[in-house]
């Protein structure tokens, strides 16, 4: 079964809880497994103090005649400052921007889990902590998760005495201390619909985004949306694609294999010389030895390795397979991939499947697919087409001054 978990977020008005609940249970929505609560140090304290110390909670659990929710399965989040202690308010950019991270993260941590269903209540806090919670389910959440409002009748709202409407006459007062009846008042849920962008994420931000700002992701995608603005640099030795937006940096990349790496270097280096020559022709001494040489040749430059047999394709994967196995290791290379990637001439489509991989665990769907490789020079005409095309030349999808080298 589902374990249920209501996220909301909190200023000095701990009713936003009680009266999400109270309408959760109007509708005979699910009941919460757990509560999240996030709130600023001085939110914590009214928070604990109306909902556990004056007792609101329990007895609207009893009231209700649903499960107990206590300080066991209520946990109380205190969103930090720059600094990472607790903020009272957060009130500069360096606040603001922690605070949406925490929220981020927290939402992420919530959706990372199957087993879960998140229902998001953005009643209360300051407006940024809303925006960014409403935010974070835009980003995170998934089919089955929920975003709502509440919604309190015409003079109880925002009332420090009320937390519900209760089923016995309760006196409470309003900020001009006339006489109010807890139980006249009316408590509703509005549902909140939103455009999940899940699937438009890398994979490892999904479960594993710890050290990802709010900030960095947001212009991730949406430089995506705007492609003329992206600039990329490769650097060799680090094995490194640094990303910008024009002149300014946004997101690294770094490879593990020089393998990989020596091939998007290639593909990178055709695409802004615009060569439409690396393409898998009809003869296998055509087409797949031509793609190996230039992975030779690019291999030796960057890893020194000598390159013996000119005429002879087969003799040089050799000579390097019997001669520089450590060097090759050193480079990530394992033996064995290196002969069967090799071997037969470059085996593109492995390769290829790698290195797109490694983009889309990185980085946003949108700007991943102006990096990634694919066939994009016509195979007749030699032009870069910006899309996938059959049987042309591998490339990226941006314009040679979008692309630099860094030796």
């Amino acid at each position: 079964m589902s374990a249920q978990v209501l996220v909301a977020v909190t200023g000095m008005t701990p009713q936003v809880v009680t009266e999400t609940l109270y309408g959760l249970a109007e509708r005979e929505a699910p009941w919460p497994d757990r509560v999240k609560i996030i709130t600023t140090r001085k939110g914590a304290d009214v928070v604990s103090r109306g909902l556990f110390d004056e007792g609101h909670l329990a007895a609207l659990c009893r009231e209700l005649g649903r499960p107990t929710l206590n300080r066991d399965n209520v946990e109380i989040l205190m969103v930090p400052d720059a600094n990472g202690c607790p903020v009272d308010d957060a009130r500069t950019l360096e606040d603001h921007e922690a605070l949406a991270d925490f929220i981020m993260d927290t939402v992420r941590q919530l959706t990372a889990d199957d087993a879960s269903v998140v229902h998001a209540s953005i009643a209360g806090g300051r407006k940024t902590m809303t925006f960014y919670l409403g935010y974070a389910m835009s980003l995170f959440g998934r089919p089955q998760d929920r975003m709502s409002h509440v919604l309190v009748s015409e003079g109880y709202e925002g009332l420090p005495d009320f937390y519900y409407p209760t089923r016995e006459p309760r006196e409470i007062h309003d900020r001009f201390g006339n006489v109010l009846d807890a139980r006249d008042a009316r408590v509703s849920l509005a549902d909140i619909p939103f455009i999940r962008q899940r699937d438009q994420l890398p994979d490892m931000l999904r479960s594993q985004g710890e050290g990802v700002s709010f900030r960095k992701l947001v212009d991730l995608i949406n430089l995506g949306t705007h492609p003329q603005e992206i600039r990329i640099e490769l650097h060799d030795a680090a094995m490194r694609l640094d990303i910008f937006e024009q002149q300014r940096w946004v997101e690294s990349i770094t490879f593990s294999s020089r393998f990989d790496w020596s091939w998007y270097q290639i593909v990178a280096e055709a695409t802004r010389q615009l060569d439409g020559s690396l393409r898998r022709l009809a003869t296998e001494e055509d087409g797949g030895h031509a793609l190996g040489w230039q992975m030779l040749i690019q291999l030796s430059h960057s890893l020194g390795l000598p390159l013996d047999h000119p005429d002879d394709y087969r003799a040089q994967v050799r000579d390097w397979l019997d001669g520089h196995e450590a060097t090759l290791e050193a480079a990530g290379i394992r033996l064995g991939d290196f002969e069967s990637s090799m071997w037969l001439g470059l085996d593109v489509s492995q390769v290829t499947y790698r290195i797109n991989r490694r983009l889309k665990e990185a980085l946003p769907e949108a700007l991943a697919s102006y990096l990634k490789i694919e066939q994009m020079f016509d195979s007749r005409s030699g032009e870069h087409r910006g899309k996938r095309t059959r049987g042309g030349g591998y490339a990226i999808n941006l314009s040679p001054g979008q692309i630099r080298r860094v030796d």
